[in-house]
């Protein structure tokens, strides 16, 4: 009896010490993965909302009409997020994977899905290898600038390209997937204490929305590991959500400012107020692209990615500085990590100030740049136009000054006293008045019709 007694004990005693083992050394991602059905069911429902307001207003259907589109691509997504939720969470993200590599046959050519898959193996199997990361690095590089010349427009690789069987379409959704993440990905790898896996790889390039909107928002590889699980998968979904349901707003409202400037246009300039409404409108057409991002990342968010949000109220811009963290979050991240602070930490201590100036400096002439270069992919042409060089040139000046001032007089608690918020009032105006006069610029087809259109009175011979 005493020795049964003492084996249940110590069998007890055993048990006991593997679960507070196991707890001890448990992924906290399970727990936030946890299943729950009424909450479940309460997310299904809002994303059927969503899906019938994609149908009734025809969100971003503008390809063709046997063309997949937006919403059969949302069909996908939210599909395959009722699948995801209930799966195991060793399984949630290779399930995500493969609904997004499998998805490359519904939206893209076979050739294009074939050669696509093997640049992303051929990328992999470079950044896994045993070389020096130097070596690595530069293999890569080597291929990336290769496949840029190969898809300049000319007869003589138009002709290599059709014995390669590579449709010339391949190349801007191999920009849009390649260009700029693959340059986060090496950043990344070169201080990385281990490799990231296969799956960690095809989960950053291969993003289901992306075959569609290739102008794709810079997401941070390691943004985007330590974002993954990192809070309760319904307060994320919810957070997607609402993200989703913001940019369909913002796609709605696009809609609508592109029908009212092209009336306006057909109506013409006569009179301050039409110039004053057309500089605003041209530059609310960004509404589609804040739109696109915010269900980007509201989709990545339904699976676990908990990522930052992309656009946050730029139309309250109190400072160019302001304005520039506000427009596009994410360009901003990509161009403080891969450009300011290498020459600012380079720099800083013979000069804190100048390596700040200079670091802002080399922030927009990179800007600039990689601009065009993202244009040479997406639409086959690299373009460097005088409105580009000024609209630039103007916006990183008036940021230096900006950082100047604020280096001067350092930034004080916030007053929230009546004067003190018209002052921010004034700031505001004064902020988004600039931003509408260069943005108008920039969108003009050249510098002379930007100047007659400011210049609506005067008369044309």
């Amino acid at each position: 009896m005493e020795l049964s007694t003492a084996i249940a004990a110590s069998t007890v005693q055993g048990t006991v010490k593997t679960l507070v083992g196991q707890d001890a050394h448990a992924d906290p991602r399970v727990q936030r993965a946890r299943p729950s059905v009424n909450r479940f069911f309460a997310l299904v429902a809002q994303l059927g909302l969503l899906l019938a307001v994609f149908r009734v207003y025809h969100v971003e259907q503008f390809r063709g009409p046997d063309d997949l589109d937006f919403f059969a691509m949302c069909c996908v997504a939210f599909g395959a997020f009722v699948v995801h939720y209930w799966l195991p969470f060793r399984l949630k993200e290779k399930f995500w994977v493969i609904v997004s590599m499998a998805s490359t046959a519904l939206f893209l050519q076979r050739r294009v899905v074939i050669a696509l898959f093997a640049a992303g193996f051929l990328f992999y199997l470079i950044a896994a290898s045993r070389l020096s990361f130097r070596k690595r690095a530069a293999i890569a590089t080597a291929l990336f600038l290769t496949a840029m010349f190969s898809s300049a427009k000319s007869e003589w690789f138009a002709h290599l390209r059709h014995g390669l069987s590579i449709p010339g379409s391949f190349w801007a959704v191999f920009g849009g997937i390649f260009m700029f993440r693959l340059i986060v990905y090496f950043y990344d790898l070169q201080s990385a204490k281990t490799k990231p896996s296969l799956v960690e790889f095809l989960a950053y390039f291969f993003i289901l929305p992306n075959y569609l909107f290739l102008f794709f928002p810079v997401i941070d590889f390691k943004t985007m590991r330590l974002t993954y699980y990192r809070r309760d998968i319904h307060e994320s979904a919810q957070q997607g959500i609402f993200w989703i349901c913001r940019g369909t707003v913002h796609l709605l409202l696009y809609m609508i400012v592109f029908h009212v400037r092209d009336m306006l246009s057909l109506d013409g300039i006569h009179s301050f107020g039409a110039v004053v409404t057309m500089m605003f409108l041209t530059f609310m057409l960004y509404l589609r692209v804040s739109g696109q991002f915010h269900i980007i990342v509201g989709l990545l968010h339904l699976f676990g990615y908990d990522l930052p949000e992309t656009n946050h109220k730029y139309l309250l811009s109190h400072s160019l500085n302001d304005f520039w963290r506000r427009i596009n979050i994410y360009w901003k991240d990509f161009m403080v990590k891969i450009v300011y602070f290498p020459v600012y930490f380079r720099l800083r201590k013979k000069n804190d100030f100048g390596a700040r100036m200079l670091a802002t400096a080399m922030v927009f002439v990179v800007t600039w740049v990689l601009h065009s270069y993202q244009t040479f992919w997406l639409q086959g042409r690299f373009i460097m136009t005088w409105q580009d060089t000024l609209f630039w040139s103007i916006l990183g000046s008036l940021v230096m000054v900006n950082v100047w001032w604020e280096f001067r007089h350092p930034k004080r608690r916030k007053d929230t006293s009546w004067p003190g918020r018209l002052r921010t009032a004034a700031s505001i105006v004064v902020t988004m008045s600039l931003i509408l006069v260069i943005w108008s610029l920039w969108s003009a087809p050249s510098v002379r019709a930007w100047i007659d259109f400011l210049t609506w009175w005067h008369p044309r011979f």
